[in-house]
């Protein structure tokens, strides 16, 4: 934390307290992530509507570096807070300097398996309200672990998550991508949706046959191919939705 090993964080930090913060997952391979400057942008723009300093991306990659010397292939989690002070809800008057917390994990267990055997789609039964801060990767996520939790009941690998008129705003742990009649379809962006790194990286590749829908849950066809991308796992497709 802020650069010091084992380090404590504060017990009125507001980030444990309120979810004042940010946080970007961030994979390496070799000691290198090719998605690294997408990641920095976003984290940036996160800053930016928090009214948070964002850390110089140099120091970033020096103290994620710094983990990956004994595993380089590996998670790098940053999460950024405003630290302590200010009054209850009310932050301090005075933009200070970040609290940054690195911490290093291996990649998801059981990859390989659903990349060859697909995800078993849940139709979520929690909806997504349209709520600010829109589209960035905030710390208050008390709603996809609600999420999370009635995956388990449903026995499911991966969520569909819907806002309250049934429309598809993106899956639990990342975008999502619909192939039908050969085409690449997102849907239409949702201010509840993250704005994920895995599909700015897929926008980049396909450039023009990439194009956005808003979609309903009752609009998906048969034939539509239902895929999941974010930027650690990258995109998986699905094998069944809602056990059909």
């Amino acid at each position: 934390m802020n650069g010091v090993a084992e380090a404590m964080l504060h017990p009125d930090d507001r980030g444990l307290l309120y979810g004042d913060g940010l946080f970007e997952t961030i994979a390496f391979h070799h000691a290198r992530s090719r998605l690294w400057p997408l990641h920095m942008a976003r984290l940036a723009h996160g800053c930016t509507e928090l009214g948070l300093v964002m850390p110089d991306p140099a120091l970033l990659a020096e103290e994620a570096a710094s983990l990956l010397v004994e595993q380089s292939s590996a998670v790098v989690r940053i999460t950024l807070t405003r630290g302590s002070g200010g009054r209850g809800y009310f932050p301090p008057a005075e933009p200070a300097p970040v609290t940054r917390l690195l911490q290093r994990r291996a990649f998801p267990s059981g990859l390989a398996r659903l990349r060859q055997t697909g995800l078993r789609l849940c139709t979520s039964r929690i909806e997504l309200a349209a709520t600010p801060p829109f589209s960035i990767k905030h710390l208050s996520r008390l709603a996809q672990v609600q999420i999370a939790r009635d995956l388990i009941g449903q026995g499911g690998d991966e969520a569909l998550v819907l806002d309250a008129q049934g429309r598809l705003v993106e899956a639990l742990h990342g975008n999502l991508v619909l192939v039908r009649d050969g085409q690449l379809i997102e849907p239409e962006p949702h201010p509840a949706a993250v704005a994920g790194i895995g599909l700015a990286w897929l926008r980049q590749q396909a450039g023009s046959r990439m194009q956005r829908q808003a979609l309903r849950r009752d609009q998906l066809r048969p034939g539509d191919s239902i895929w999941v991308i974010n930027s650690v796992r990258g995109p998986i497709a699905g094998c069944s939705l809602d056990r059909q």
